[in-house]
């Protein structure tokens, strides 16, 4: 199968993108072909899910939270997120999506498998599929393509059908406008803060900090630390050894022409009318004339500049239409065909697109170009050479790992090989200062490995490391000397917010008993403050992002209905009182509809999608190994 794509198989070693392999397959997990004799996770159907199949999904997201979190990625972060039950459950949720489709005779043949393969951009070399860099990355993480290709398929089946579920969400424009309206409608409130750090509390004695100290002492508990030794090969130290033949050069010039092209480009403004592409007759003709009017302003030698910030409707009326250089494709058809069709100085009749009537004014034209080989020449080396040396480093990585057999090989090897060990000293999962931005990947990569234990080649940063921990320590609760200080600190805020909750308890009490807002502030000494207007989504002037004061406030029925509880925002205690509710402006419904469309449209698939996943659970045998289940 997919001959096409094994023949004259390379050897390229590019380490770089074999992470975006994984990404590929966080969902649908590949390793699902390997051995079913592996140790069985969790059976679905009496389909079997594997350890190798859980292990893989598993590694996936942690590299997914480790991009979005970097180095703060710790212990007790994975356990919040739950990050072995969500491996699981993707895992079930794959296995009942491929065994519906198989149900519904769903079938994807080799030619879908084949083009989405050569679709996929880390099998490409500057936007052509790549035969070589294909098979060299299936061989980096120990695939063959006959292996990633039955994976592959079961990917593209699992997509068809979830095609077919998220078909049926539809939305309507009353629910987009809905929509709208709830997220832009804005409130003005008056409130009262009681703010826990303007507390005064009693020094909390040593029994109070011992007493509290048990029961939360696992918010105490320490990092596991680890110590690494490792070996790093530089792709830089490798340049020297680089030669680039004449004829080499030839070949990346002619096998990518593409990136030497320059397109024509041209800088523009305009002048927009703005029609309704539901508009009448009458209303397109009007629209039209006063285009003309401007055509002919322009043409009579008016500023064309002065022009748009006159009578343009569009968003470039304030900087004169002004659209910059723009490529022919960057642009909607009928106003690019026209655009392209002029001279440098010249101003166009109008021009009709979806938006409404052009008027258009072109400032300069550049036309396309091609640079020669010889122009391109010194930009062909650098790549060439950069890529080659990458080679000679991994290869050079592979040979040294190849030979590292016992814990004390990487310090044999790297005698052997003229290297220097480095050592990291302890750290956290944040990673070692010395490796600065690359800290947290080098952090993520050594806490995955057993003391003495030599990793395999990580690319890091462009840099291939063979890393080895030679000390660890476990994560431990400290003894309360250790901390003391912490902890009292910590129990004075407590008792500080817990004052600060009494005294809005107090005052709510007193509005629910009838007293007026700013006389039960005031017999409290607190000042009463107003907000200004502001939208769900946005900060609250003054005091910024706090999800729960804008919740609270939204709650309120009508204008003088105050808060019958305090709220607990990020400053402390609020008590709230609507003094203005503002419906957002009728015209700005058409400019963000197709955006609201599609974002609801988005989030009813994602429902359909997990209700349908859901339905076919209930109905499903699934079983899960009791040492997998939390």
């Amino acid at each position: 199968m997919l001959n096409v794509m094994r023949k004259h198989a390379g050897s390229w070693m590019i380490k770089v993108i074999l992470f975006a392999i994984v990404i590929v397959f966080v969902f649908w997990g590949v390793g699902s072909f390997r051995s079913r004799e592996a140790s069985r996770v969790a059976t679905v159907n009496d389909e079997i899910i594997t350890a190798v199949d859980y292990r893989r999904a598993y590694n996936n997201l942690i590299d997914q939270y480790r991009q979005r979190f970097g180095s703060s990625l710790n212990d007790g972060m994975i356990e919040m997120l739950q990050i072995k039950n969500q491996a699981l459950s993707q895992l079930v949720d794959r296995t009942l999506i491929l065994q519906e489709a198989k149900k519904l005779g769903l079938r994807v043949s080799d030619a879908e498998v084949a083009e989405s393969i050569m679709n996929t951009a880390v099998f490409q070399n500057n936007g052509s599929f790549d035969n070589r860099r294909y098979r060299s990355i299936l061989e980096q993480v120990r695939l063959t393509p006959e292996e990633f290709e039955a994976e592959q398929k079961n990917v593209l089946l699992g997509e068809k059908l979830t095609r077919i579920i998220m078909g049926a969400a539809k939305v309507s424009e009353a629910e987009a406008r809905l929509w709208h309206d709830w997220q832009n409608t804005s409130v003005n409130v008056d409130y009262v803060l009681f703010e826990p750090a303007g507390q005064s509390v009693t020094t909390p004695s040593a029994e109070e900090i011992a007493a509290y100290f048990e029961t939360v002492k696992e918010n105490y508990t320490t990092d596991p630390m680890v110590n690494v030794r490792y070996v790093v090969f530089d792709p830089q130290a490798y340049q020297n050894q680089v030669v680039v033949a004449d004829e080499e050069i030839t070949e990346y010039y002619d096998a990518n022409l593409a990136q030497f092209k320059t397109e024509k480009t041209v800088e523009a403004r305009h002048v927009l009318i703005k029609l309704d592409p539901d508009a009448d007759e009458a209303a397109d003709l009007e629209a039209k004339t006063r285009a003309e009017a401007i055509s002919k302003m322009a043409a009579a030698g008016q500023d064309f500049a002065e022009l748009a910030k006159t009578y343009s409707e569009g968003p470039t009326k304030d900087s004169g239409g002004y659209l910059g250089k723009f490529q022919q494709n960057q642009m909607v058809k009928p106003f690019a065909d026209r655009a392209f069709s002029m001279a440098a100085g010249e101003t166009s009749e109008p021009v009709k697109t979806q938006f409404g009537w052009h008027v258009i004014k072109v400032e300069s034209v550049e036309e396309a170009s091609t640079k020669t080989r010889e122009q391109s020449r010194q930009q062909i080396v650098g790549t060439l050479t950069e890529n080659k040396a990458r080679n000679l480093a991994y290869d050079q990585a592979e040979k040294f790992y190849e030979g590292c057999f016992e814990k004390d090989d990487l310090v044999k090897n790297a005698k052997t090989y003229g290297l220097p060990v480095m050592e990291t000293g302890w750290f956290n999962r944040q990673g070692p200062e010395t490796l600065g931005e690359d800290k947290g990947v080098f952090a993520n990569a050594a806490f995955t490995l057993k003391v003495d234990e030599i990793s395999d080649i990580q690319d890091i940063g462009g840099r291939f490391y063979l890393i080895q921990p030679t000390q660890s320590i476990d994560a431990a609760i400290p003894a309360l000397e250790t901390v003391k200080a912490r902890v009292a600190e910590d129990l004075t805020r407590k008792m500080q917010a817990e004052k600060a909750e009494k005294e809005a308890e107090a005052m709510a009490a007193d509005l629910r008993a009838g007293k007026s807002f700013e006389e039960s502030a005031g017999s409290r000494g607190a000042a009463v403050k107003q907000s200004g207007l502001f939208t769900r989504s946005a900060a609250i002037p003054d005091i910024g992002s706090d999800p729960k004061f804008s919740e609270a406030a939204f709650q309120l029925a009508s204008v003088g209905a105050a808060s019958d509880a305090p709220i607990q925002g990020s400053a402390g205690f609020y008590l709230l009182r609507l003094a203005q509710r503002k419906a957002p402006a009728a015209d700005t419904f058409e400019s963000e509809k197709d955006g609201i469309t599609n974002m609801l449209r988005q989030q009813k698939q994602r429902t359909l999608i997990q209700d349908w996943v859901d339905a076919r659970k209930a109905e499903s045998q699934i079983t899960i190994e009791e040492a997998y289940l939390e």
